[in-house]
């Protein structure tokens, strides 16, 4: 079964540390995608995403302008930030490692993302199926070229692990 991405019940968020002492997150709030789930042969499953990099939001326009700029994500040059799929490796009935290439500030990667299914409801205003996804993973932003990293006083201003967490509603298509 296809399913579509609900983006008004989707958000992919991030966490990096501040200063090496406090974390700081965001998120990004305009997400679109596909989603195929095959319960009969779930390798077979698939998942294509996208992310629009200025619907980012950390609660400060200062900071989120910084990340929008250059140093950052060039929202300008990199409006998109993509996700597919190319293999799933079941773990049990609700959990799996999703592998998959990751475009990310015009630096594509193979990451893997711990997959969660968190269930399937019959939306009761439409009447459509809806399934919910969590997954999560951690990437070093400098593998996608963000190499902004000022110093002050020996201290880091942002670390480079970043902790990646999507939370996913899907609509099934007729």
């Amino acid at each position: 079964m296809i399913f579509e991405i609900d983006p008004l019940h989707s958000v992919v968020e991030f966490a990096v540390r501040h200063l090496m002492i406090s974390v700081v997150k965001g998120r990004f709030s305009d997400v679109h995608g596909s989603i195929e789930l095959d319960t009969q042969h779930p390798e077979r499953s698939w998942v294509k995403a996208q992310v629009k990099t200025d619907s980012i939001y950390t609660g400060s326009t200062r900071r989120d302008a910084h990340l929008r700029s250059s140093d950052f994500f060039d929202v300008y040059r990199y409006p998109m930030l993509t996700f597919e799929s190319t293999q799933m490796k079941q773990v049990d009935q609700n959990h799996c490692i999703l592998n998959g290439d990751l475009l990310l500030h015009g630096v594509k990667k193979t990451v893997a993302f711990q997959v969660a299914y968190t269930g399937q409801n019959r939306d009761p205003l439409t009447n459509t199926w809806r399934i919910g996804l969590s997954a999560t993973t951690i990437i070093d932003r400098r593998d996608f070229n963000m190499q902004f990293n000022q110093i002050t006083d020996g201290i880091s201003l942002v670390g480079n692990e970043t902790r990646l967490e999507i939370f996913t509603e899907a609509i099934q298509m007729l």
